[in-house]
């Protein structure tokens, strides 16, 4: 069957559902890369355990798959999905922002007994965390809310 018919075979559900996994497989490249070029921070160690050969060869794999993709996507006239970055931005935070909010005093209470000098420092320690985080995301709900370029 020639590649136009099996394009045109696809009905919208079917174009739908492969267009979100072949999408999905450009998400895993960028976070292969991303972990190849990820670094520790204060929190989060790194093991160094892919050798620099190692890793040019899964760039390289990257590199071929990411043409398969664009292959395929050509192929299945596949609609790339737009996102928003201050969005993402604001889920982020908006997430974090609920985790620590529900830490703060009483939250913990419920994994035992804090010395009420204890809760006050943490809730302290952590109102700064969250002044910075609500910056964030004030910034990317504005850049949201005018569709900055």
């Amino acid at each position: 069957m020639p590649e136009r018919l099996w394009k045109l075979s696809l009905s919208e559900n079917h174009r739908r559902v492969v267009s979100a996994v072949v999408r999905r497989v450009e998400t895993t490249c960028d976070e292969v890369l991303g972990w190849l070029e990820r670094t520790g921070g204060d929190l989060h160690a790194l093991k160094e355990d892919v050798a620099p050969k190692q890793a040019e060869e899964i760039r390289a794999l990257v590199r071929r798959l990411r043409e398969e993709t664009r292959r395929v996507q050509n192929e299945l006239v596949i609609d790339p999905s737009v996102q928003s970055r201050a969005r993402g931005i604001v889920a982020s935070v908006s997430l974090t922002r609920t985790e620590i909010e529900e830490i703060l005093t009483p939250g913990l209470r419920g994994y035992g007994a804090l010395a009420p000098e204890t809760e006050a420092a943490l809730d302290k320690q952590f109102s700064r965390i969250l002044v910075f985080l609500q910056a964030m995301g004030e910034i990317a709900q504005r850049c949201s809310s005018r569709g900055a370029p």
